[in-house]
């Protein structure tokens, strides 16, 4: 019998020493290293897997690898990280075989897809989930289209890299023309076992923010607001036990940011050829991460969302939460590389890539933006819109934003 290898997720804490080391390193999430190659270890390759037709085998297994410079255990689908790009086509039933190699059960959920609740893959609700050594059959009619993505829905299994992009192909043509194509995943990693970041939240929820109001904070709003505001709007998320900078539950201090499994520095890149209409296909497959997305110097024209057609329209910058999924066309021309640049809600790290008319080159990185406090509002509590001291009803982030998003 062979020995399987081990579960992820076993990495232990850092210690206050290699914290402040990290820190001074400047390697939290922005400069981290590129992802280096072990012996057995998933390649990193300049493009995603890709899996066609209605026949599938995957593997779930565990595999070491490398983002901050320092080895981890990660989870893998055939040997990769992210799992492999699945292509498959409307109209068509898909059967996927998925053998699991860990030495504790999985699954794989499909996000988004119609299917019998039985082919789901949320064990506990659907299914028992999927032994160690065993092999579970999903098979499925595809009665939709679009950009998805698919995930564990077993343990901390997600944030220790099950998780995939998935494109079904349309039956009828696109309600738009493009030349060429690219999936573009982005994901949060932690070197950390993420079930004591869970129990650390489950103890402390703020215990990555560090990024809470201070003193200066409230002497520049009394000076912008006045004192009967401000006070009125520190009252209210007091009453409220809440705080105007609960942005992310955690940071870039945590987390490194992963576009396609590559850091900052490794830099994926796609391709183009000037004057050539460019599908992105954008995927949010974090495991709490919410990030502000921009392309500096392109705009973007929404086509779909979810999987789902919209009536086109054409912005800087894009909200994505966890899970969400963006088909957006851009037409790079002007320059030969252009930065895709998603930053964290709370401003802690940022995901990143280029466009390219070929490999190597890079676009300058924009700075970060400015952190931008909670509002009321923005917390589902307007209190002018209910009767209250119109001074509590402070503006709200996107008032605040430097950058219209979609």
């Amino acid at each position: 019998m062979s020995r399987r290898p081990p579960s992820p997720g076993t990495a232990a804490p850092w210690s206050r020493r290699e914290f402040i080391g990290r820190l001074t390193a400047g390697s939290t999430a922005g400069l981290v290293l590129p992802h280096v190659h072990a012996a057995g270890a998933p390649t990193p390759a300049r493009t995603l897997q890709t899996l066609r037709g209605n026949d599938i085998a995957l593997r779930i297994g565990a595999a070491p690898v490398n983002f901050t410079g320092r080895e981890r255990i990660a989870t893998v689908v055939n040997d990769s990280l992210p799992a492999p790009l699945l292509r498959w086509r409307e109209g068509d039933t898909v059967t996927v075989r998925v053998t699991n190699e860990l030495s504790e059960p999985t699954s794989i959920h499909w996000h988004g897809i119609v299917l019998p609740a039985n082919m789901d893959g949320v064990p506990g609700l659907s299914f028992h989930g999927i032994a160690p050594g065993e092999t579970f059959t999903y098979r499925f009619p595809l009665r939709q289209s679009g950009t998805y993505w698919y995930h564990a829905h077993s343990g901390f299994q997600e944030q220790t890299g099950l998780y995939g992009p998935l494109v079904i192909e349309p039956r009828e043509p696109a309600p738009f023309a493009f030349d060429r194509e690219h999936t573009v995943l982005f994901s949060d990693w932690t070197d950390r076992d993420p079930l004591a970041l869970y129990l650390k939240l489950k103890r402390q929820s703020d215990y990555f923010n560090y990024q809470k109001r201070t003193i200066g904070d409230y002497a520049r709003d009394v000076r912008r607001d006045g004192l009967e505001a401000t006070r009125a709007a520190q009252s209210g998320f007091a009453r409220m036990r809440m705080s105007p900078a609960d942005l992310a539950d955690v940071s870039g201090a945590t987390y490194t940011y992963l576009t396609n499994g590559r850091t900052p520095a490794g830099n994926w890149t796609g391709l183009f050829s000037p004057g050539e209409r460019v599908l992105l296909r954008f995927i949010n497959g974090s495991s709490m991460s919410t990030y502000d997305l921009r392309i500096p110097g392109l705009s973007m024209t929404v086509v779909a969302v979810d999987g789902q057609y919209v009536h086109a329209v054409t912005v800087d910058e894009i909200r994505m939460a966890a899970a969400e999924t963006y088909d957006v066309l851009v037409t790079p021309a002007g320059a030969d590389a252009f930065t895709i640049f998603a930053q964290s809600l709370d401003r802690t790290g940022y995901a990143r890539g280029t466009l390219a008319v070929r490999e190597g080159l890079e676009a300058p990185v924009p700075e970060m933006d400015r952190i931008v406090h909670l509002g009321m509002p923005d917390m589902g509590h307007d209190m002018a819109a209910h009767g209250e001291h119109p001074a509590a009803a402070t503006p709200t982030a996107n008032e605040h934003a430097g950058h219209g998003a979609a």
